[in-house]
């Protein structure tokens, strides 16, 4: 898979298959919408006053709807430089200004922005402080970031630890099931892990089922029955 990162669309175009992915896996439907990742606000038309700039804008960018969730996927230099990043990210924010032009009021409290870093980030403690940064702010829209490993043959474990960070997550998914145990099995095992004799046992849960019973009798029973435990 390590041809899958060659150039920045090729980048997104592998990281938004992924996504699609994992949404089909989780029966979430998804597609592409471009009109968010334009340079003009909706209704805007030709107007320049309705419209940002290209160079205010990031070079690389693709719309995705998943769910009820509207992503921007982009990407993050190829080095930590904090001056590279904060202009990354405010060229993403304008972005994600003109994609919320295009979303109802609680679709636009969705959107997120996902973006990717470079090769060999992943373990990288600039990129790691780098990122915690980025995800720290909330403006605009939620971001989280996939900082990828330097071996491809490890982006596949890697996607997958970043999903579990995203609405993509199921954690469910993940737990392997169980058979259950029989009732009267777990009293028998519960009495013996506490020592306590199988006839107090069965004598408290007698007194449990005492209907109507005052509950100061209840006492003296439960305390009696242990008294004369392990008694035949």
């Amino acid at each position: 898979m390590s041809d899958e990162f060659e150039r920045p669309m090729q980048v997104l175009e592998a990281f938004c298959q992924r996504l699609m992915e994992a949404a089909a896996e989780r029966a979430l439907s998804s597609e592409r919408i471009d009109q968010i990742v334009s340079t003009t606000f909706r209704g805007g038309g030709e107007s320049e006053a309705a419209s940002i700039k290209s160079s205010d804008l990031p070079a690389s960018s693709i719309g995705l709807k998943v769910g009820r969730y509207t992503l921007i996927l982009g990407l993050l230099p190829e080095t930590p430089s904090l001056n590279a990043i904060q202009e990354t990210i405010r060229r993403y924010r304008n972005q994600c200004v003109i994609a919320r032009s295009y979303l109802s009021v609680n679709e636009a409290l969705d959107l997120q922005l996902l973006l990717v870093g470079p090769m060999a980030s992943e373990t990288s403690p600039d990129w790691q402080a780098a990122a915690l940064m980025v995800e720290r702010d909330d403006r605009v829209a939620r971001k989280l970031i996939w900082l990828r490993p330097d071996d491809a043959a490890n982006l596949d474990p890697s996607f997958e630890d970043f999903l579990g960070r995203t609405f993509l997550a199921r954690p469910w998914f993940e737990a392997e099931p169980r058979d259950p145990v029989p009732l009267d099995q777990l009293s028998t095992n519960d009495a013996v892990a506490s020592s306590v004799p199988r006839n107090t046992a069965d004598a408290w849960d007698a007194i449990a089922l005492l209907e109507d019973e005052d509950p100061f009798r209840i006492v003296d029973a439960v305390v009696d029955a242990w008294a004369k435990r392990g008694a035949s």
